[in-house]
């Protein structure tokens, strides 16, 4: 039998425990969803119009029953606890925890009968079912070149050998079809120590280089890397610029899977992270592919990092900066885009809409001091959503932006708990106030300092 629980939070955190010999819920029904539907006729068959998500209400069985109190007294506790409304319901089913947010309908008042008063209770949801899911960022001061370090016993490390592509391209092979070119370039002024890969072909061809350093991974690991790149001549962003092997597999990425992180020169910062499929050797292959005989196209690469990399088979001591047994340790990693670092989130959005909203409302907040903060919502390279605001933030205040329709709100808060609302600081060329879609996607902050958020996973029933 599968086992449920009711409890019930008011406006102050009181708690009710509906699942108790003294106040016991029974009986719920309206946990469902419903839908109001249009529709126009043409001939013998009909075309929806709209589709409009109705409200929804929980009718409970409610007994009150004898303890050390009567039944009346534990009524009137009841009724006291919800003289504090809005309220908000948790509901565990097999296993799993949702809550709600709901008002007060209906509360029927009988008599007692054998020691029991059973009642009926209505609750009006006002929002889908959902958990908040929370995140932070903290930035990470540099410590030598463009590096951030890390301390703990599981350290990430840069693990590509040779990233600028000094030394004649020590450590990376040409794998070009005969008729693709690559030329070496001089640094960018941004970036004056990073040598500039520049990959052309035409009519159909592959040009390629391939960093095949040895790095075992086993099935489970994480894998994390960055790329700064730019094409030429090359409008659609559909075709392959990342090859990926691992064991016997291997993947492409399109340039448009990419989260981009930064822009400078020119140049995109190409952030990607997965899960290693197998066991095996891992190998990154940068690539030049022209699916088209129009003309020659080009994609340069600036700094290919593997800039978070499980491996089993490393030396303990590998930050010394130099080569050890093939590999080149820097003493600093890049601060890696995955799970946070760089400000970037990859977020999986696992809502249950059933086509009636299109994204999941967050609040966020940026701790100062920071200057015109703003954040995207990204999938691949394409920017969905964004909203910024043209504000300093101060050393102790927070900016608080929140989606959330019941709580829409930008706030910017004072350490001493003063409150002002700047929404007409709002960035006006953002789309504003942010919701997360259903999938994948990446979540990116600019120009911020600390940062933590949450947002709802929704689903309109369970």
């Amino acid at each position: 039998m599968t086992s449920r629980k009711f409890m019930l939070y008011n406006s102050e955190d009181d708690l009710v425990d509906l699942n108790n010999h003294e106040i016991f819920a029974l009986n719920p029904t309206g946990l469902g969803v419903s839908f109001s539907n249009s529709f126009s006729n043409v001939s013998a068959n009909f075309l929806q119009e709209k589709s409009v998500l109705n409200t929804a209400s929980l009718k409970l069985d409610i007994i009150f029953s004898r303890n050390s109190t009567t039944p009346y007294e534990k009524y009137e506790e009841f009724v006291k606890f919800l003289n504090k409304p809005p309220f908000k319901l948790i509901y565990e089913i097999s296993g799993k925890t949702f809550q709600r947010d709901c008002v007060l309908s209906e509360l029927s008042k009988g008599e007692i009968v054998t020691n029991v008063l059973s009642e009926s209770l209505t609750l009006d949801f006002t929002t889908p079912f959902y958990k908040e899911i929370s995140e932070t960022y903290k930035p990470n001061s540099d410590t030598e070149g463009d590096g951030k370090i890390y301390a703990g016993t599981n350290k990430p490390r840069n693990l590509i050998a040779n990233p600028n592509f000094l030394n004649n391209m020590q450590d990376w092979s040409n794998m070009s079809d005969p008729d693709g070119t690559y030329q070496l370039q001089a640094p960018a002024t941004d970036k004056p120590t990073s040598n500039i890969l520049k990959l052309t072909s035409s009519n159909n061809k592959l040009s390629s280089f391939l960093n095949a350093w040895g790095l075992k991974v086993k099935k489970g690991e994480r894998i994390s890397f960055r790329v700064d790149i730019k094409t030429e001549n090359n409008p659609d962003y559909g075709r392959p610029v990342i090859r990926v092997g691992y064991g016997t597999g291997e993947k492409n990425y399109k340039y448009s899977d990419f989260g981009i992180t930064a822009s400078s020169s020119g140049f995109k910062t190409a952030a990607i992270s997965f899960v290693v499929p197998e066991d095996g050797v891992f190998s990154l292959k940068l690539i030049n592919q022209n699916l088209s005989t129009l003309g020659a196209m080009s994609t340069y690469f600036r700094e290919p990092m593997l800039i978070r990399g499980d491996a089993f088979d490393m030396p303990v001591d590998f930050y010394s900066g130099k080569p050890i047994n093939n590999y080149y340790v820097y003493p600093f990693v890049y601060e890696s885009d995955y799970n946070g670092k760089s400000g970037v989130f990859q977020i999986e959005n696992n809502s249950v809409y059933i086509g009636s909203a299109k994204g999941s409302p967050v609040e966020i907040t940026v701790h100062g001091p920071c200057t015109n903060p703003y954040w995207e919502i990204l999938d691949g390279s394409k920017v969905l959503q964004s909203d910024g605001y043209n504000i300093d933030v101060p050393d102790g205040y927070k900016l608080v932006v929140s989606s959330v329709v019941q709580k829409q709100r930008v706030k910017l808060i004072a350490p001493d708990g003063t409150i002002s609302d700047i929404y007409q600081q709002q960035d006006l060329s953002k789309s504003n106030f942010v919701t997360i879609p259903e999938g994948r996607v990446t979540l990116a902050f600019h120009s911020v300092g600390d940062v933590s958020f949450k947002y709802r996973e929704e689903y309109i029933t369970v």
